[in-house]
């Protein structure tokens, strides 16, 4: 089996990353172009489609709230996650013994569109999104093992968020920088490898400025972190043509919050992440000399089916991808489709003073969501 077909998972490894529910994480570090032959650049493009529509109610006590009892707004529905689009460059370049990697990719995203006129929601309105560029070196030594060291630039771009308070928070630009590094073992022979990718935290500080509001709060800061993350990519050939391949993805959400703080702490906005672990098994099989398909499966589990933040449309998800891959002699077009079923989440809040509402309590129901994703990858070796 002839080493190219290493490759063969990453028909759908842009698609397979529509949704990591359990923080804002949209596109992962790229590390397989550091395994072709010569010199590699490829572009990812995909279109997400979110169905992530919230039923929510206002009742007149907190204590109404658990019977679903004197509703006084409401139910309402409403769609709060926008569509997006993704994007990544990656390219590898030989120089001597060394393969040199650099990428470039959407990383995160808050895509919100749960504060309006009608809806009375936890959920926030926000339009915030975070890039990351990577540059990596990779040395081969000998018996098929591989090392690499790299660093990642990650950059928040500047945005806003609306919240149910009236309130909009306008978000500075601000970056930070981690550490990356990957062990690999090879077996070319049979198309195996094994590959433990570790990427280090960083805390990533932001200005943010409040609109006029009824509270006379200003803001005080704000702060996300980068979640280190760990994960295990694992392919083998089990016949002629066909690929066996998996990973396992734990990123500790639970000490990477979202928080911006404000003189008035009833309009703090925090995120409730917990630690996440994900999991993903598919098979690739060439069809011809041209073409190539594979399917996948992929699990997160959820960690709560209930919640207070307004970060929360999710609770774990299951998905199922499928991806067709044509190469004409140093260029391969992958296409790939994800269909994603997020977890039942049910987010609240209890309105407290200075709100008028005070007293009040709203609840949000997120049911039988979908997410699907269509993704485009054109790579080639020069």
């Amino acid at each position: 089996m002839h080493r190219k077909a290493l490759t063969l998972a990453g028909i759908v490894a842009f698609g397979a990353s529509t949704l990591n529910a359990g923080g804002w994480e949209t596109g992962t570090l790229p590390t397989s172009m550091m395994y072709e032959e010569g010199n590699y650049i490829e572009l990812s493009y995909g279109s997400l489609t979110y169905n992530l529509d919230g039923v929510t109610s206002t009742h007149t006590t907190t204590a109404a709230l658990a019977t679903n009892a004197n509703v006084s707004a409401g139910p309402t529905k409403h769609k709060m996650a926008k569509n997006q689009t993704r994007a990544s460059l990656a390219a590898k370049f030989s120089v001597g013994s060394y393969d040199v990697g650099i990428s470039n990719f959407d990383n995160g995203a808050i895509k919100l569109d749960g504060t309006n006129s009608t809806v009375t929601a936890k959920t926030a309105s926000a339009d915030i999104s975070l890039k990351t560029t990577a540059l990596q070196v990779n040395r081969a030594l000998d018996n098929g093992f591989n090392v690499g060291l790299g660093v990642r630039q990650s950059t928040l771009g500047s945005g806003t968020v609306s919240t149910l308070a009236g309130v909009t928070y306008s978000i500075d630009s601000a970056s930070a920088s981690s550490l990356i590094a990957t062990a690999a073992y090879e077996m070319p022979e049979i198309a195996m490898r094994a590959e433990l990718i570790y990427e280090g935290s960083a805390k990533l500080k932001f200005d943010h400025t409040l609109s006029a509001n009824a509270f006379g709060a200003t803001a005080n800061g704000g702060e996300l972190t980068i979640p280190q993350a760990t994960t295990l990519n694992v392919q083998t050939g089990i016949a002629e043509g066909t690929l066996l391949f998996g990973s396992i993805r734990n990123v500790a959400w639970g000490s990477s919050q979202v928080a911006a703080t404000t003189t008035v702490s009833a309009l703090d906005i925090t995120s409730e992440f917990e630690n996440t672990t994900s999991y993903s098994l598919g098979i690739g099989r060439k069809l011809s000399d041209s073409f190539s398909g594979s399917l996948s499966y992929a699990q997160e589990a959820g960690s709560a089916s209930t919640s207070t933040s307004g970060f929360t449309l999710t609770n774990g998800y299951n998905s199922i991808s499928a991806g067709l891959k044509y190469s004409l002699d140093t260029i391969d077009v992958s296409l790939g489709y994800s269909y994603v079923l997020p977890g039942d989440v049910t987010v609240t809040h209890d309105f407290s003073a200075p709100d008028p509402r005070a007293g009040t309590s709203s609840k949000t129901i997120y049911k039988s969501s979908t997410v699907q994703a269509v993704g485009l990858k054109i790579s080639t070796h020069f």
